[in-house]
């Protein structure tokens, strides 16, 4: 039954079991492959999210270290200040060099100190700054005191400079504080990114073992199916060779004859009407056509020989000039980058000068409100000396009228005194009968001298008082006139600080449309930057097509002549 089959029928059911295991392994393969690949993309994602989460743990590694930076730097900050606070204090007590010497040693380590921690946080350096420096200046000056023996002023300086140790160890706690608190925070998000780390890690094992696992029953399964086809091929190749090897032997020959004799007048010698039959009267139609078609080749080729030489030359043309192209593309393409790159910068710049102006701004109203406040005070400062000035004038209109009653009151006493005198003579002439007379008169006298003695002392009281208040004015005319002095330059720098705020304001809008002009141009660079860059991809395409055209027109043009050297061969 196999031999009165078609040689189409035999072929068709050997394709068709072919076919069906073939279809049934690539089912299978392709089922494998894409659980495969759906495990790949799961990894893939499992890696990203591992890299994700190494990223965060770097991050947070590195605001840790800076955290306990801080916190080191705080200590040393907080050692240098209690050394330094104990060398002034050893300084005030003992007057030695070494103290001074130390002191000033410990106050520059100090200040290195202080340094380094306005990288990190400039406020707080330069209040601390300040304040440190206070502290040395009045402890100094407190030694000075001790040196000039005024121990009352020294025990001032040294009680008010403990205050300001105070205040400084208490920033100090807090800096220390705040950085510890920070980084045990950073410790515990470092520690979840290690964790999340550890997860994404197992997980992309967990995928990573699947797929090894997948793999390793694909692999077995294609063993399985190779080998069924090696089975199945040589089974299908003895068959065929048996049913159809013989009459294509004699087609071959026919060929081989034609091809080592190049006589294309040979025709194969058709015996039965099956396929090859069929095949055979096909060919030998074919070789009468092929005959024609090489004499026809054979004046073609001379045609194809000079019109590929024409365009040989003019793609040598093209490639010199698609290669200028590129080179300008290049030149262009990199001018470009350095502009989007100056934009960007320009974009940042412009952002900062925006935040330096708004806080400039608002520094400006701040030190204006201030101002017009302490205009205010110096107002209200400049009317109470004003009414003191006018109570301390009363105080000196009424001195002066109390030294004229003094005066007046010196008068009669001295009247009374003279009076007395006068009385205990005319006792003394009247005898016996003016002994009490004579001893009224003398307490009347005494009682004079005494009232004498009083107003002189009043007397000196007032003068003191009336020197003491004619000081008091000249002082409070003069604070009067400082205190108004004072409102004047207040109301100018009033003034000059709403001129700078209003210039501010102006330089912010400027800032703000440059921004807007900067990010306009950075998008029209990113643009062009990408219009050139797809020039350039398509000069070196078009290079790259040249040069194959160019190779391909040359390997033609050889092709054309070994081709007319092949059909030359032929007999026709």
């Amino acid at each position: 039954m196999f031999k009165n089959m078609t040689i189409s029928t035999k072929l068709v059911a050997g394709s068709f079991v072919f076919s069906a295991v073939m279809a049934f392994a690539l089912i299978y393969v392709l089922t494998t492959v894409e659980s495969i690949s759906s495990i790949s993309v799961e990894q893939q994602e499992l890696v990203e999210q591992q890299i994700s989460a190494i990223k965060h743990q770097e991050e947070m590694q590195l605001l840790q270290r800076d955290e306990r930076n801080k916190y080191l730097l705080a200590s040393e900050i907080d050692k240098e200040f209690r050394e330094l606070r104990a060398w002034l204090l050893d300084l005030s007590v003992s007057w030695l060099n070494e103290a001074e010497d130390q002191a000033n040693t410990t106050q520059e380590n100090l200040n290195s100190k202080l340094a380094e921690l306005a990288t990190q946080d400039g406020d707080l350096a330069k209040i601390l700054t300040d304040k440190t420096q206070a502290f040395y200046d009045v402890m100094l000056e407190a030694v000075d005191a001790y040196v000039d023996d005024n121990r009352v002023k020294g025990n001032s300086l040294i009680a008010g400079s403990r205050k300001q140790a105070e205040d400084i160890e208490l920033l100090i706690l807090h800096f220390q504080q705040t950085a510890d608190k920070n980084f045990e925070q950073v410790s515990l998000q470092a520690k979840s990114a290690n964790l999340e780390v550890t997860r994404s890690g197992n997980q992309v094992r967990e995928a990573a073992d699947s797929i090894v696992y997948k793999t390793a029953e694909l692999f077995t399964l294609s063993l399985i199916l190779l080998i069924i086809i090696i089975i199945l091929s040589i089974i299908y190749t003895y068959v065929m060779r048996r049913e159809i090897c013989s009459p294509i032997e004699r087609l071959r020959s026919t060929v081989e004859r034609i091809e080592k004799q190049s006589d294309l007048t040979s025709r194969f010698e058709v015996r039965s009407m099956d396929e090859i039959g069929v095949t055979g009267v096909a060919f030998n139609r074919m070789m009468e056509q092929f005959s024609t078609i090489v004499s026809k080749v054979t004046d073609a080729c001379q045609q194809l020989d000079t019109a590929v030489s024409e365009l040989v030359s003019i793609m040598q043309e093209t490639k010199q000039g698609v290669v200028l192209q590129q080179q300008s593309t290049e030149q262009v393409a990199a001018a470009i980058n350095q502009m989007a790159t100056t934009v960007q910068e320009v974009a940042q710049h412009t952002e900062h000068a925006k935040q330096a102006t708004l806080n400039a701004t608002d520094a400006a109203s701040h030190g204006r409100k201030m101002v017009e406040n302490s205009v205010e005070q110096t107002l209200g400062l400049s009317n109470m000396i004003s009414d003191a000035n006018q109570a301390i004038a009363r105080v000196e209109k009424d001195s002066n009228v109390i030294g004229t009653v003094l005066d007046v009151i010196r008068g009669i006493s001295e009247q009374t005194n003279l009076l007395a005198l006068n009385a205990a003579i005319e006792a003394a002439r009247a005898g016996e009968a003016g002994r009490g007379f004579a001893v009224v008169a003398d307490e009347v006298r005494t009682l004079a001298k005494r009232t004498h003695e009083s107003t002189e002392e009043i007397n000196k009281i007032i003068s003191n008082l009336q020197s003491g208040t004619q000081q008091a004015v000249s002082v409070m005319s003069q604070g009067d006139e400082d205190a108004k002095s004072v409102v004047e330059q207040a109301e100018k720098a009033g003034t000059a600080l709403k001129t700078i705020e209003d210039q501010i304001s102006e330089i912010n809008e400027l800032n703000a449309m440059i921004d807007t002009s900067a990010e306009q141009q950075a998008l029209v660079a990113a643009e062009i930057n990408q219009n050139v860059v797809s020039i350039s991809d398509g000069s070196i395409s078009t290079t790259q097509a040249v040069e194959n055209t160019v190779s391909a027109s040359e390997n033609l043009l050889q092709l054309s002549r070994h081709l007319a050297s092949l059909v030359q061969q032929f007999k026709i």
